[in-house]
């Protein structure tokens, strides 16, 4: 799904449709705290240690040459609040 597609989905729903809480509906598990955002600064991925997951440009430890960016600065993301 792309953010066009997201949108049309959204724009098909109904006033109190909107107004309910986003799930996100995983294999054995419903996410529902999500909130939105965009991205403040690059964010990289150690193609080593892919596992670590990525993380913003400021806190690599290793030269920004050696990872790879998976997202750029301004980039729409939804995330899970913890």
């Amino acid at each position: 799904m792309n953010w066009t597609e997201l949108k049309e989905f959204c724009n098909s729903l109904d006033e109190a449709q909107l107004k309910k809480k986003v799930i996100l509906w995983r294999e054995d598990e419903a996410i529902s705290d999500i909130d939105s955002m965009k991205l403040e600064e690059d964010h990289y991925i150690n193609p080593d240690m892919h596992e670590e997951g990525c993380y913003p440009e400021s806190e690599a430890l290793e030269p920004i040459d050696q990872l790879k960016k998976v997202y750029k600065k301004g980039d729409p993301i939804l995330w899970e609040i913890f």
